[in-house]
């Protein structure tokens, strides 16, 4: 298995030698949840007629020479001594594949771990489970040259390995129709265990080709959020979505904008995989990951404890120091609204916790505009460990925490995707952290001796010994929008003061 160097504190990067494509990607550092601040992809193709030939592609291979001396530039220039070079298939298999990343050796100065197809499902899977933690069922990598499939359940790697169904070796084959659908059943068939390792779970698909087609479903479908990661369909769905891209050309695909033109051409192959395999797993929902080899390998490198994390929870702090003012870890604020979210169960509670620490994320924005920058600005970062729809209720919380506009073309995807439980959720929560803020001025120090307390019929606000004077008209209005967001009349009291609001 491929080793990291003993940095743990810098940048680190995974340069991936895949049969279609070459990728550098670096994370800041080597911690749960690391933000990704280069990513570079080269589209070689060295696995093209890898199963006809037995070689590498030569032009793919010159192409892929050409490119490498830039990533191995950036390696240099960013210091990162923290580098993993990880190939796949295609050199594995190759007659000239050692020749190949020999050279690859001495542009980078370092070596190059060969996977094999044990080691390459294991790391797909792992970053499946980086990115959802709670995964269950199958990971499913489907790369040029290979298909990587492993169970996965309770953050574990089960029954793993690889597969040669990949798009450009299948095109080299010469098979088509109906005889090739018949071919990959055959060889999905080595492996007894898929049905098992299902286990009444979701084919979690990884790899670039999969991503491409849950972006043309989202197009077809007009799904309101273009977010690949953990995008969710049906098996039926998926399959029948599948056979229509599988019966389309390359003229075809062409024609589609979405469709990235490096995969015009094994796009169509790449979705029969998919429905192959879908068939053979009895697969009842398909779940498009974007974390995979890479992040796996990321993922592997963390000791137990740091595996352990909320990857939501961690993005959350990292972005909140960042970018908040006092408000700090959320923390204050998180404990100071519990009092309205008694008996909520573990998801609800860690996504109040993820909202309040991106509470203040928006407070040098214009004032015209938080609301609506730090609401699409939820939706698009890039958070793992949560669904669109759970994205979306946090999304719409800190929107109202900026005092949203409660109708308009801004909410298109909360409209679209939350419920009414959803949004008074998102409302609730939204509006107790707009009067935080607001008591307070967003020094969260402030909130300290000040309480709430809710009951069925009241809402009640206790300013503690000092904080009448922080009690205003714009408090009061406040407090009392948040108690019409719980159906309840709100009492404010204080050091001589007691008012019934609403």
């Amino acid at each position: 298995m491929p080793s990291r160097s003993p940095s743990v504190g810098g940048p680190a990067a995974v340069v991936d030698i895949g049969s279609n494509s070459i990728r550098l990607v670096v994370f800041r550092d080597r911690s749960r949840a690391a933000p990704v601040v280069f990513n570079e992809r080269v589209t070689c193709g060295i696995g093209r007629e890898l199963a006809a030939t037995g070689r590498l592609h030569a032009d793919g291979v010159t192409q892929a020479l050409a490119n490498l001396p830039r990533f191995a530039a950036i390696v240099r220039t960013m210091d990162i001594e923290d580098t993993m070079l990880v190939a796949t298939a295609a050199t594995r298999e190759a007659a000239d594949g050692a020749d190949f990343l020999a050279r690859v050796e001495e542009i980078f100065g370092r070596a190059v771990a060969q996977l094999d197809g044990n080691q390459e499902a294991r790391l797909a899977a792992c970053g499946v489970i980086s990115g959802l933690p709670n995964a269950h069922g199958m990971a499913a990598d489907l790369g040029g040259g290979s298909l990587e499939l492993a169970g996965i359940a309770g953050g574990k790697v089960g029954d793993h390995g690889s597969l040669p169904l990949g798009p450009l070796r299948l095109a080299a084959t010469g098979i088509d129709g109906d005889e090739l659908a018949d071919h990959i059943d055959d060889v999905l068939s080595r492996f007894s265990w898929i049905g098992d390792a299902l286990d009444g779970g979701a084919i979690y698909a990884v790899g670039g080709a999969w991503r491409a087609l849950a972006r043309l479903h989202m197009v077809q479908t007009k799904y309101p959020l273009r977010v690949i990661h953990n995008y969710q369909m049906s098996g039926r769905d998926t399959a029948d979505f599948c056979d229509i891209v599988a019966g389309l050309g390359t003229e075809s695909l062409s024609r589609i904008s979405v469709v990235p033109r490096a995969r015009v051409a094994t796009l169509s192959t790449a979705a029969l995989v998919l429905e192959r395999l879908i068939q053979a797993s009895k697969a009842d929902s398909v779940v498009f990951s974007a974390n995979g080899i890479r992040e796996g390998s990321q993922f592997d490198a963390l000791d137990a404890d740091t595996r352990a994390q909320d990857p939501l929870i961690v993005a959350c702090e990292h972005l909140a120091a960042r970018e908040s003012r006092a408000l700090g870890t959320g923390t204050a604020l998180f404990d100071w609204v519990s009092p309205l979210f008694e008996g909520e169960d573990e998801n609800l509670r860690r996504l109040r916790r993820a909202a309040c620490l991106l509470a203040d994320i928006g407070w040098h924005e214009h004032p015209d505009y938080r609301a609506e920058q730090v609401y699409f600005r939820i939706l698009r970062l890039p958070l793992v460990a949560l669904s669109h729809l759970d994205k979306t209720m946090i999304a719409l919380a800190v929107f109202r925490r900026y005092s949203g506009a409660k109708r308009g073309a801004t909410l298109r995807v909360a409209n679209a995707l939350l419920g009414p439980e959803e949004t008074e959720w998102s409302s609730r929560l939204g509006a107790a952290l707009r009067l935080a803020e607001t008591f307070t001025g967003g020094n969260t120090a402030l909130l300290k001796g000040a309480g709430l307390k809710l009951d069925a019929k009241q809402l009640v606000l206790t300013l503690g010994p000092g904080q009448a004077d922080l009690f205003g008209d714009l408090v009061r209005s406040r407090f009392g929008a948040l108690a019409k967001q719980f159906g309840v009349s709100g009492v404010i009291e204080g050091e001589g003061l007691r008012e019934v609001v609403g």
